[in-house]
């Protein structure tokens, strides 16, 4: 059934879906946190999809699953040229079944079960990389940094870095990577579907996350201009590398 949804409603899903204040200066990579509820296409926002599980396939380029809406769209394949890595980060002893797309599949159900179309399922990261940090580094700066601040806390995280460049070397797609991120409690025990403690549903924790990636960056930007310099790796290592 559909549900009524009044002018109230409206508003707060506004609320909920407005994008937070940057916690950086301009000249910082984009950072943006967004939720992953029916409730995004609400407002006259930008629409994002629905569930989790096509957040996840969208950002790994796989049409060939579906959610409760229906199959995923071919357009999702047809941009793999974009895709330049992607995987899934689980914490430790984490157990085996938590692979593929069940977690996501289970936080969709969860949310879907409380009735309340502006339940969020999970949390959709996009991180913009710096274009000084070359692409062999792309993959340990994004999945580093999803251990350190995400699988540490307990948290899953599918993961995928998109670029494009053209034939004459500029960006069609510039370098950013996209997290999908539990909101949920994802083991199988009494507080599985309830909200993660250590989530990042509030604003102090996304403006820490995003400082953690400002962090990261600049850390893999002066690694890069150490050794595009000549530097030696011990040299790095006597300052902390």
């Amino acid at each position: 059934m559909t549900p009524q949804i009044t002018k109230a409603d409206v508003d707060a899903a506004k609320r909920i879906l407005s994008k937070r204040p940057s916690g950086g200066p301009g000249d910082n990579p984009d950072f943006a946190v967004r939720p992953i509820s029916e409730a995004w296409r609400l407002g006259g926002r930008r629409a994002a999809y629905k569930t989790a599980v096509a957040n996840v396939a969208y950002i790994w380029r796989d049409a060939t699953g579906s959610d409760r809406f229906g199959p995923m769209p071919q357009k999702f394949a047809e941009r793999r040229c974009e895709l330049h890595g992607s995987g899934l980060i689980l914490p430790p002893r984490a157990p085996l079944w938590a692979g593929g797309y069940t977690v996501w599949e289970e936080a969709d159900a969860a949310a879907d079960a409380t009735g309340d179309f502006t339940a969020i399922a999970a949390w959709h990261v996009m991180a913009e990389i710096p274009t000084e940090v070359p692409p062999q580094r792309w993959h340990a700066l994004v999945t580093n940094f999803v251990e350190r601040e995400l699988a540490a806390k307990g948290l899953v995280s599918a993961w995928a870095i998109h670029a494009l460049e053209g034939d004459d070397g500029a960006w069609i797609v510039r370098p950013h990577s996209h997290l999908i991120v539990t909101a949920r409690q994802w083991r199988h025990d009494c507080r599985h579907g309830l909200r993660h403690p250590a989530g990042i549903g509030s604003w102090g924790a996304q403006a820490r996350l995003e400082r953690a990636w400002y962090r990261a960056c600049d850390a893999a930007g002066l690694l890069t201009r150490h050794f595009a310099s000549g530097a030696s790796r011990s040299s790095l290592q006597g300052n902390g590398w």
